[in-house]
């Protein structure tokens, strides 16, 4: 244990020292031969040791006296007890009957008063250029046979003729000095150790925090602060709070005030800082104040990295503007309109027919705009009910319901912050949720349920819908003044029948997406099969598209033959496409037959739903939503051959 140092002035202390502790544990000095250190031997290695390291230096009388006023390192003094004198004394006594006890005073302070109980003199020496000779002529005087005490004092009485013996403490005295060495080593250790982690905490912390004492006068100050105060911190240490912050008028008289306070905000120079001041109390007393202050751009730059951080976490658009498939000129207008609107901050509603490819339009123009690299922030509006939807847009704060995440949860515009929001299915959202909606648009600020704070976000809000918001307007189910909001910069997605010159791009690029989702080898599609997938209507769009896509290459990789497959394909879309054309037909003419008695009407419905489906008493059941035996049963009750 090189970090404690034992400084043995003499040979005999040297030697109760090594039969009470293992001298390899701790650096040792002793004096060599019979001598003993003297003060100017012992001060150069008590300060060598300090420079090396040491912790704590372990020595005894006059010694440890001198070496507390040279190091600044703790000095543990070996203290003689009432036992080590009365042991010394007794054996002493057989011989002598005049015995003096003499040395400093740190030595024997403790028992003048024993020397009225056991016959001896007591001869304190409180400095050795000055006490030490008169107290020896006293000594001499009083007749003092023998002296005991400390090395010094004892070589020194000899030069007289005075015999004496060097008062040498037990081993226990040692072993206890060692141990309270031991625990200020670990105490020293404890200190550092936490005043590195403090000192960590200050200098890493993004604030400028500075302590200031009772009276007014900055203690302590992190780096932060040594920048904000455009002062080294030598300069700000002890220095007066006035007189630092003395060309800052505003701040000074924020700083000044006599409680405490949190986030106000005060110009300073060229920027805006947030101030904040806590007390430091102990137990009843107010010793000082802890003062925290930020620069309003440094958090708002601290907040874009973690609105940043959070596009990794998921809310990333990964489609761009090349993604968009544009071979007709009524897609290159879409593209050509994402184009100049991704460059405003105006709201944008996508219409189009399911599966047409809102996200991938919405996903582009977020891409395409300055808002790139904040976080892309998409939602269902239609697949979550009106209270969880509720939550989910704007938030809660913790306890506002039943099972709710106890820290609160931020809402989708704070995430969306700096970035864009994708409300799709707009139409769905419930009448109810308008309202709110309505005031984050026109505000561009939120409050959390169950909350009281206004949070201001700044976002791009796109919106798409597949459905007519003008009818829902003039229905009552969808608010005008939200529609208005909406309806900024709308952009019409056409279906794809009516963009047939972009259907052969889109079959190479879904083709080619799917093969590398399934790593499966890209298939070779005859012209004629895919001159054919045009002449449909696609009712599902592009989604439609793939999924048929997806089903052609899957198939074609569990060794089908080719023409089996696309056959089969081509077999279902046509039936599909006349079951939609026989529906849309049904459609149109079904009001034509409301005239005429129910029982007329009836039979008329019946007749002509029989002959739509080529007499299939099964189809028609099922287009008139009855079961094949109510549809025998109605054949006969209105007179009908079943093969009409």
């Amino acid at each position: 244990m090189g970090q404690i140092v034992i400084i043995a002035p003499s040979k005999e202390f040297a030697d109760t020292v090594r039969f009470a502790v293992n001298e390899s544990d701790f650096k040792v000095y002793a004096p060599e031969g019979d001598r003993d250190f003297s003060f100017e031997e012992t001060v150069p290695i008590a300060k060598r040791e300090e420079v090396l390291g040491a912790e704590v230096i372990v020595t005894r009388g006059g010694q440890a006296t001198l070496l507390r006023q040279i190091v600044r390192i703790p000095v543990v003094e070996v203290k003689m007890t009432i036992l080590d004198i009365l042991r010394t004394v007794h054996t002493l006594k057989q011989r002598y009957h005049h015995i003096g006890l003499i040395g400093v005073e740190n030595i024997i302070c403790d028992y003048r008063e024993l020397g009225r109980y056991i016959d001896i003199h007591i001869y304190p020496v409180f400095s050795y250029e000055h006490d030490l000779d008169k107290q020896i002529h006293n000594a001499l005087a009083d007749g003092i046979e023998f002296i005991v005490g400390d090395g010094m004092s004892v070589d020194y009485a000899k030069h007289f003729g005075l015999p004496g013996m060097k008062l040498m403490p037990s081993q226990a005295s040692v072993q206890e000095a060692i141990d309270l060495a031991k625990s200020l080593v670990q105490a020293r250790f404890l200190e550092r150790s936490n005043h590195e982690q403090f000192r960590i905490v200050l200098e890493t912390a993004q604030e400028a925090i500075l302590i200031i004492s009772e009276d007014g006068r900055i203690h302590l100050a992190n780096q932060r602060a040594e920048h904000l105060c455009q002062k080294e911190r030598t300069h700000i240490l002890n220095a007066p709070v006035r007189e630092v912050f003395k060309n800052e008028k505003s701040l000074l008289s924020l700083i000044e005030r006599p409680h405490e306070f949190a986030a106000e905000i005060v110009h300073v120079r060229n920027f805006d800082l947030s101030v904040s001041k806590r007390d430091i109390v102990v137990g009843d007393n107010s010793v000082g104040s802890v003062l925290v202050l930020e620069d309003v751009t440094q958090i708002q730059k601290l907040e874009q990295s973690i609105r940043k951080k959070l596009r990794h976490q998921g809310f990333l658009a990964k489609r761009t503007l090349e993604d968009v498939i544009a071979v007709s000129s009524t897609m290159q207008n879409v593209k050509a309109k994402i184009r100049h609107f991704s460059q405003t901050d105006s709201t944008i509603l996508l219409l189009g027919e399911t599966g047409t490819g809102k996200e991938l339009i919405a996903q582009s123009i977020h891409n395409c705009s300055e808002r790139r690299n904040g976080p892309f922030v998409p939602i269902n509006c239609g697949a979550l009910p009106a209270n969880l939807l509720e939550s989910e847009l704007f938030g809660y704060e913790p306890g506002a319901f039943t099972g709710a995440n106890r820290n609160g949860k931020a809402g989708l515009f704070e995430l969306a912050h700096i970035g864009t929001i994708f409300l799709d299915e707009i139409g769905e959202i419930p009448l109810e949720l308008q309202s709110r909606l309505l005031r984050v648009i026109q505000e561009r600020e939120v409050m959390r349920v169950g909350g009281s704070a206004i949070i201001p976000v700044d976002v791009r809000i796109i919106a798409a819908t597949h459905r007519n918001l003008q009818a829902d307007v003039r229905n009552g189910i969808f608010r005008a003044d939200l529609y208005y909001r909406l309806n900024i910069l709308p952009i019409s997605i056409p279906p794809l029948r009516e963009r047939k010159e972009d259907l052969p791009a889109l079959i190479e690029t879904l083709s080619e997406q799917i093969c590398q989702q399934y790593k499966y080898p890209k298939p070779h599609f005859p012209q004629s099969f895919i001159a054919k997938l045009t002449h449909f209507s696609w009712p599902g769009n592009i989604r439609e598209l793939q999924n048929t896509l997806e089903r052609i290459i899957v198939l074609l990789n569990a060794r089908i033959p080719r023409d089996e497959v696309l056959n089969e394909v081509l077999e279902e879309l046509i039936a599909n496409e006349r079951t939609s054309a026989i529906e849309a037909e049904g459609d149109k003419t079904f009001d034509s037959l409301l005239s005429g008695t129910l029982e007329e009407i009836e039979r008329e419905v019946i007749t002509r739903e029989l002959h739509r489906f080529g007499g299939n008493k099964e189809l028609t059941a099922k287009r008139l939503g009855i079961s094949r035996a109510t549809l025998w049963r109605k054949l006969k009750e209105n007179e009908l051959s079943p093969d009409t």
